[in-house]
């Protein structure tokens, strides 16, 4: 490389130039016979001046890189894609060993927090630091689903596709469009889903999806693939419910994890509309009251029943029934309105007939909730026993009757294992004084009493519930002092098992993710183990769960929840779902290896499944780059030789204009 380091300014330099020009044109416009002579002169002493210097360096071969980018999102995780691309990337390293002056760096790129595997930003922010000239090539090794591809190769080299597949596949994707959170008890919400057949044909297709609440199937339909559907699920009861949704499988697909989503339904009470109605006037009275309206969401209508319709007064009627018993609408037209009925120390001497009793036993099978305190009525000739409302009761009286002496309730063993009464397993209860001793005739005995004689009763009736309690002394539990026990904790239990809340159901299974592992939970009155769970993984696996007890009834075991999807839990007849929260759920709609992302930008696409250890030469463009390591200045015109050839020049250019 030439350079020019002048002795004068450049403008002088370019001034002297100049006049020398003029006079060597003016010298040939005469036709002067040295002209030639001077023009050479002047040149010699022009490039004096301008100091032309030759640079001499010394230079260093550099490498080239090829960046290798290796997909490390979840659905590199399906099938053998891991082991594929874990396989391919040792060939290559061992391949670029044997090459000289040949550099690869490997980078893995994980999936975004919500955006898919945006792996084209993740190369950028790589390759910002080499160099053009060193750029041999990039190759990707990945299942094809990008989430952030160009319109065109950015990086100025050869691109490489390395798919993780034997070619193209097909998955069926089911897509939640809209899943409700939250729902009144007894209404519906809606359910808004998309069944979705990614690298297939799905015009025309008719897919089978099911839906379960806790396990339990409540809607099943073909649907139209491709098209949003919307269906309306019941909200059963209060607290949280698991609904699953789940399509039949694509024939060939590569996953069936995507086919299926789970999320929770929380079941919310707008009014619990609580019916109390007391027999006669009694101590309990204000203390259910005060129980019952503690709770904003509950709506009481209470009545009590001062005396019988027939029972004669020495006053007229309108001074004694301020607000008339509205026995037709409670009873009858307006029945079905109450979630829960208490009947306190109430017995049918005339107060209602009939057919209300047998209306208020009916609105119970049908999946009303009825809780009865008894007293000494309880062993009358009037005792509801002998009622239509009697069948759906789950004790008889039996002899001696009313018992009235101190004792202590205590929680029986099945009690201590029922989640209504377990927590207060152990504890000491203060004193109750009477007791109504029965033949119970179903249900579980959660209280006894005198003697071991039943003191509270839950039972099914029909696709209701009801409750007994055997005496009439609960109140004293509210007076405060050494007398003070669990009242408001247990009712407040009793009347949410009785209103079929899962949290307190004897028989329940249920399962939860959390921090990445599996939490399973099974509740049983059962004195010996339940057995182990099984469990169906997203990919269709099953294992096998051992439980430990972790208190009376209530066994609890937990396993990785390594899988993104929806896990299916079975025990003793019981089924439940949950899934695993999905950070990046982008990265589970198309599961499908694919090349029509990349196709349009690679150089060159490779089906690892076709060929595991694909010749790394053809992914190359080798640029033999280099940099400089050294320089030296050699001047080009010894400057005192060449003055005085300058010299010699211009004196025979004076000597021949002379002659």
């Amino acid at each position: 490389m030439i350079t020019f380091s002048p002795l004068l300014a450049w403008p002088l330099c370019l001034g002297l130039g100049i006049a020398c020009a003029a006079a060597i044109i003016l010298a040939l416009i005469v036709r002067a016979r040295g002209a030639f002579l001077r023009a050479g002169g002047f040149a010699f002493l022009f490039l004096i001046i301008s100091g032309p210097d030759y640079v001499q360096q010394t230079r260093r071969a550099l490498p080239d890189i090829i960046t290798v980018a290796i997909d490390q999102s979840q659905s590199m995780a399906i099938g053998n894609r891991s082991a594929l691309a874990a396989s391919a990337l040792k060939n290559l390293q061992a391949q670029a060993a044997n090459i000289a002056d040949l550099e690869m760096r490997v980078l893995d790129v994980p999936a975004s927090a919500d955006s898919g595997t945006p792996l084209f930003s993740a190369l950028d922010n790589a390759m910002a630091d080499i160099p053009l000239p060193q750029r041999a090539g990039v190759v990707i090794i990945t299942d094809g689903e990008i989430s952030d591809a160009p319109a065109a190769n950015p990086f100025g080299s050869p691109l490489t596709a390395l798919l993780t597949a034997k070619g193209e596949e097909t998955d069926r994707e089911l897509r939640l469009n809209n899943a409700p959170s939250y729902g009144l008890v007894g209404q519906t919400v809606s359910l808004n889903f998309t069944v979705i057949d990614h690298g297939a044909d799905d015009s025309g297709v008719m897919v089978p999806v099911t839906i379960n609440a806790n396990g339990a199937q409540i809607w099943s339909q073909s649907v139209p693939a491709g098209n949003p559907v919307s269906v309306n699920i019941p909200v059963r009861h209060a607290g949280p419910a698991t609904i699953s949704v789940q399509a039949a499988p694509l024939a060939g697909e590569v996953s069936a994890i995507n086919n299926q989503a789970a999320f929770t339904l929380n079941g919310v009470r707008k009014r619990l509309e609580v019916l109390l109605v007391s027999g006669n006037p009694n101590q309990g009275e204000r203390s259910w009251r005060v129980l019952l309206k503690s709770d904003p969401a509950v709506q009481l209508v209470h009545f009590t029943i001062l005396r019988t319709p027939g029972e004669m007064m020495d006053a007229l009627p309108s001074e004694l029934a301020l607000v008339p018993f509205p026995v037709e609408e409670l009873f009858n037209s307006d029945i079905g309105k109450f979630d829960l009925i208490i009947l306190d120390q109430f017995d049918s001497s005339g107060l209602l007939p009939p057919q209300y009793l047998a209306n208020i036993a009916n609105h119970v099978r049908q999946g009303g909730a009825l809780l009865v305190e008894v007293g000494p009525e309880f062993v009358t000739d009037g005792s509801l026993a002998y009622t239509p409302l009697g069948p759906i009761l789950p004790a008889v009286p039996a002899a001696p009757g009313t018992i009235i002496q101190g004792y202590t309730p205590t929680i029986t063993d099945l009690g201590s294992r029922h989640p209504v009464t377990s927590p207060f397993a152990g504890s000491t209860l203060a004193p109750w004084y009477r007791q109504e001793i029965v033949t119970p005739t179903s249900g579980e005995v959660l209280l006894s009493g005198i003697d071991n004689a039943p003191l509270l009763i839950l039972a099914s009736a029909g696709q209701g519930r009801v409750g007994m309690l055997l005496s009439d002394q609960f109140w004293l539990w509210t007076r405060g002092g050494a007398e003070t026990g669990p009242a408001l904790p247990l009712l407040r239990r009793c009347v949410h098992w009785l209103l079929d809340e899962p949290a307190l159901e004897a028989e329940a299974l249920t399962a939860s993710i959390e921090n990445g592992r599996l939490e399973v939970s099974r509740q049983t009155l059962a004195t010996s183990y339940p057995g182990d769970a099984s469990i169906t993984a997203p990919d269709g696996s099953r294992l096998s769960l051992k439980l430990q007890q972790a208190a009376p009834g209530r066994y609890t075991g937990t396993l990785p929840a390594d899988q993104p999807g929806m896990w299916q839990i079975r025990q003793g007849g019981l089924v439940t779902d949950t899934a695993q929260a999905v950070e990046n759920a982008a990265e589970f709609q198309n599961l499908a290896a694919t090349a029509a992302i990349l196709g349009p930008l690679s150089n060159n696409i490779v089906w690892l499944g076709q060929n595991p250890t694909p010749a790394l030469a053809p992914m190359l463009q080798r640029r033999r780059a280099s940099e400089v390591t050294g320089a030296r200045d050699v001047p080009l015109l010894p400057p005192f030789p060449t003055m005085i050839f300058a010299l010699a020049l211009l004196s025979a250019a004076w000597w021949r204009e002379r002659g």
